[in-house]
């Protein structure tokens, strides 16, 4: 199983990276972000056959989201939080 395992193939073949100051984050390294844009030009083309259009969504949300999913009781030990000051988090930023 460890010689098919994706972590070690793709660190084998100098696709991504991984950090403990971001764990579970992949750095994609120059050979893994080829693939990555040409994996996203494939299914670009895809949605315009297929009459979709992309959208693009935020990458932090609030941990709400994941305690309604059931994503928290088994990975917020290892999710990268932040806390927001007092009225911030719906869109309203320091200083408005």
């Amino acid at each position: 199983a460890k010689q098919r395992d994706h972590r070690e193939i793709a660190k084998k073949q100098q696709l991504v990276m991984f950090h403990p100051l971001s764990p579970g984050c992949a750095f994609f390294l120059p050979h893994g972000t080829i693939i990555v844009q040409k994996l996203m030009h494939m299914l670009r083309a895809e949605y315009r056959t297929r009459g979709y259009k992309e959208v693009v969504t935020p990458n932090l949300y609030n941990m709400k989201l994941w305690e309604i999913s059931g994503h928290a009781q088994h990975y917020k030990q290892n999710m990268f939080t932040l806390r927001a000051g007092a009225g911030q988090g719906e869109g309203e930023r320091e200083g408005e």
